[in-house]
């Protein structure tokens, strides 16, 4: 599905708000989002030993964040464009 497919179906956005609501999910994409490398490794000690692998760890946190942001982002409703009359006809 490409992401103009998922934009003309309404009902999409709709049912993923309604999901992304549900208690469980909630809580678990909450967590999720809450474990960085740099929380979750704890001190400095910590993240010098790994520093060789640190573009790797924060490359993942950056795509965890992405992820989740790109999922509340679907789940927004698009508003229907209407043309917008001039409010002036140009001539003098």
């Amino acid at each position: 599905m490409t992401f103009e497919q998922w934009r003309a179906d309404v009902t999409l956005a709709v049912e993923l708000k309604k999901i992304l609501q549900l208690p469980v999910l909630k809580a678990a994409l909450e967590l999720t989002d809450s474990l960085t490398a740099a929380k979750t490794l704890g001190n400095t000690n910590a993240l010098t030993k790994v520093s060789d692998n640190a573009h790797v760890l924060f490359g993942f946190d950056a795509g965890r964040a992405s992820i989740i942001t790109d999922l509340h982002n679907l789940a927004i409703i698009p508003e229907e464009l209407t043309e917008v009359q001039p409010s002036y006809t140009g001539e003098f």
